[in-house]
């Protein structure tokens, strides 16, 4: 019971993290808050990783390219788009578009594996698509129009790929890395390729500027929403296995729209309802068989 406690907090931890981002999207660059979220992340998780009995690992140059590469999709990347969509859309309805996250990577994945692609999974990621496109339509997915697709949401789709490329990066190197041997290295080599960039914006102009609550919200997305999550996240696999762990993230969109209503008062309406309804339905379709097995 008490590993399925620390699933559901994870999740939330994961869905706070919309609203942390939305905070402070609002005053920094995306470079500069992507930037202290994984100085910060990487330190919590360093941490972690230096306590466990294997330590750091060596890597060998090749490794070395392949956390290059995971820490350009996954931390660089990603969390600029990431941020930069979240200065223009609400907290809660980019929380039910980057929810496709799972959905996508499972359906590109069964090509790379040569799995075939099932009706189960094909109808899965056509009701997954169809929920992001209403809430990015307001409702109004059978007159959808290309002025309806805003630079916000065009951000988070972007996002969505750079994590479809990180996760499937990730299966690579995880032949001979752990979890979490694997992330903390991205996390390390993404603040790196990030410093540059949030140094040249405001990165630095932050740590004087940010007000006392603005540094909770860059904490939480640090040490809680990514760091803690993440080992919360990583204990769940190891007790009840990859494919009921991975279950949960179906709680992380409830979590981003339900937190985002009542900390920042964002409107639930009827289009985020009936998208989110649809993403989960299309998250559980693509991952029917693994969980039954």
């Amino acid at each position: 019971m008490k590993i399925y406690i620390k699933l559901i907090v994870a999740m939330s931890l994961w869905g706070g993290t919309f609203i942390s981002g939305r905070v402070l999207s609002q005053d920094f660059h995306p470079f500069s808050i992507a930037f202290w979220r994984f100085a910060i992340a990487s330190a919590f998780l360093s941490a972690v990783l230096f306590r466990s009995p294997k330590g750091f690992p060596a890597l060998d140059k090749y490794q070395l390219g392949k956390v290059a590469l995971l820490g350009l999709s996954g931390v660089f990347a990603y969390n600029y788009f990431f941020f930069s969509g979240l200065s223009t859309v609400e907290a809660g309805k980019a929380s039910v578009i980057i929810a496709i996250n799972p959905t996508i990577t499972a359906f590109i994945a069964s090509f790379f594996m040569g799995e075939g692609v099932s009706i189960k999974k094909a109808l899965g990621v056509i009701s997954a698509l169809a929920g992001a496109l209403t809430v990015i339509t307001k409702g109004k997915l059978l007159q959808m129009d290309m002025s309806e697709f805003a630079l916000g949401e065009g951000f988070l789709l972007c996002a969505v790929i750079c994590w479809v490329a990180y996760t499937l990066l990730g299966k690579i190197a995880l032949k001979k890395l752990s979890a979490l041997e694997a992330t903390t290295l991205a996390c390390i080599s993404g603040t790196v390729m990030l410093a540059p960039f949030a140094f040249y914006y405001d990165g630095i102009e932050l740590m004087g500027r940010a007000d006392l609550n603005q540094w909770w919200h860059l904490f939480y997305l640090g040490s809680l929403g990514t760091g803690l999550g993440f080992i919360w996240f990583y204990q769940g696999i190891q007790k009840i296995g990859a494919s009921n762990a991975a279950s949960f993230i179906n709680f992380v969109p409830v979590a981003g729209v339900t937190i985002g209503a009542l900390a920042l008062g964002e409107k639930v309406d009827e289009s985020l309802i009936v998208g989110a309804a649809f993403v989960l339905v299309g998250i559980n379709l693509v991952n029917w068989k693994k969980r039954a097995a």
